[in-house]
């Protein structure tokens, strides 16, 4: 029977986070929120909704059904703006199909959670998403208003300023290399260094210090045990990274439960597995009906010349 869930969770960074929203000058500036703490505002570092729906939830699990539906290299870009990015509305006329969103949420689970728009109808979700509070000092009532009795936060952890960071890297350049025989010819490796700009670059940005909490809460509003089965098996299957940078080695978290309704998530987990495999066929009839190619196959042209020829 559907039920309302919520479910609390702890992201303890593990490296160096970098989730950006914007630059001042050359220095890429971490995300924040403006908080009123103690009668003044303060920008507290965060991880917006977007960026935990897409990297722990959505990413992860539209690989899963690419993958069990033997659908790699044979989607069109609409399929795949739907699966990964939520799709977009591209018709001018607005409808609305109960059908076919009603086979989609049969199908598949997730995208009722998820929801999104087809090219014509925008198709609500179920999942409500926090952002990812920083667990410090400013955030400490805030925190304890939103987590269960049991998880409040001690007001005398570390102000949010303690867990920002600064890194700094520097591009390389080939010319520097020792190995010349890499190189067409030394008098020409010569004659390019003394006439061009050297190709070094330092960049650098804000960043978390890795060991920093932040808490992530999902608020699933009436769903079945295969739409929460959905969230649990796409949590399960993230890869650890969220922010930028990670060829860097940046951004490598790790998430824990820490509250929800007693649930056995296991057995979730693998009712929604089993869902998906048993519904491969249906699944990939109700993408190519919700979202045909543009391309037209050879079966389709000789189809259309024999009609005209009759």
């Amino acid at each position: 029977m559907p039920k309302t869930h919520k479910i609390h969770m702890l992201l303890e960074t593990m490296s160096p986070l970098t989730h950006m929203m914007g630059t001042n000058g050359n220095e890429a500036l971490i995300n924040r929120e403006a908080v009123i703490y103690k009668g003044q505002i303060r920008h507290l570092p965060v991880i917006s909704g977007n960026a935990i729906r897409h990297k722990l939830i959505r990413e992860p699990g539209a690989n899963f059904i690419i993958g069990a539906c033997n659908l790699a290299g044979k989607m069109n870009i609409d399929q795949l703006n739907y699966l990964f990015n939520g799709g977009s509305l591209v018709e001018s006329s607005v409808s609305r199909n109960i059908a076919k969103i009603a086979n989609m949420q049969i199908v598949l689970p997730l995208y009722r959670l998820l929801g999104g728009c087809l090219k014509n109808q925008v198709v609500a979700g179920s999942l409500n998403v926090h952002r990812g509070m920083l667990i410090c000092r400013e955030n400490s009532e805030r925190l304890s208003d939103i987590l269960p009795e049991d998880f409040a936060i001690d007001s005398a952890i570390f102000p949010a300023e303690r867990f920002i960071d600064q890194y700094q890297y520097t591009r390389g350049d080939a010319k520097k290399m020792r190995d010349i025989d890499f190189f067409a010819a030394v008098d020409e490796l010569n004659a390019q260094i003394g006439e061009e700009k050297s190709n070094l670059m330092i960049f650098n940005g804000q960043t978390i210090v890795a060991g920093a909490m932040f808490y992530l809460g999902f608020v699933l509003n009436n769903v079945s045990d295969l739409e929460l089965g959905a969230l649990f098996h796409s949590l399960s299957r993230w890869n650890g990274f969220i922010g930028g940078q990670g060829s860097r080695g940046h951004g490598r978290c790790k998430i824990s439960l820490i509250a929800s309704d007693a649930l056995e998530i296991a057995p979730l987990i693998m009712a929604y597995k089993e869902h998906i495999m048993g519904k491969k066929e249906e699944i990939k009839t109700w993408l190519a009906e919700a979202f045909p190619s543009k391309r037209k196959g050879k079966e389709d042209v000789n189809a259309e010349k024999l009609a005209l020829d009759n």
